[in-house]
This record gives C-alpha cells, sequence and structure tokens, in this order.
C-alpha cells in the first residue's frame, strides 16, 4: 500500500498567476472526472486543488481589497 501525504496544503510555485492556478484546477477537475483514476491517486490530485483553491481565493481577495482601497482613495479625492 502506498503511503499518502497527510499535508493539507501543497506547496504552490512562486510566481504562479491566478489565471495559471485556474487552468491548472481545471486540469485536475478533469482528471477526477476521470474514472481511470486510483484512490490515491484521486487523494492527492484533491489535495492539489485544494491548495490550488485557497491560492485563487487568496489572489481574490487580495485583489478585492486593493479595488476598495482605490475606491475609498478616489472618494477621497473628489
Amino acid at each position: 500500500m502506498s503511503s499518502i501525504n497527510n499535508t493539507s496544503e501543497l506547496e504552490i510555485p512562486q510566481g504562479l498567476k491566478f489565471e495559471d492556478a485556474i487552468v491548472k484546477l481545471n486540469q485536475i477537475v478533469e482528471r477526477m472526472e476521470s474514472t481511470d483514476v486510483d484512490l490515491d491517486k484521486m487523494i492527492e490530485n484533491y489535495q492539489s486543488g485544494l491548495s490550488l483553491l485557497k491560492f485563487c481565493q487568496k489572489k481574490i481577495q487580495e485583489a478585492e481589497f486593493k479595488l476598495t482601497e482605490l475606491n475609498a482613495v478616489d472618494l477621497e479625492q473628489n
């Protein structure tokens, strides 16, 4: 039986762009929807997908915060 890595998050490559993360996430979903994936690989895919999802959520939150800041500055100037 192969061992399963119990880390809840896998390392995200430094400099990964949001759009590239979405592409990778879609690829993982396609692999997971395949009937040819064994359980260990499915768990690995799930862990990778979860890490990418958290990365994307963080990027969206950062963008929302930045836009909120910019709007506040714009309102102060007017």
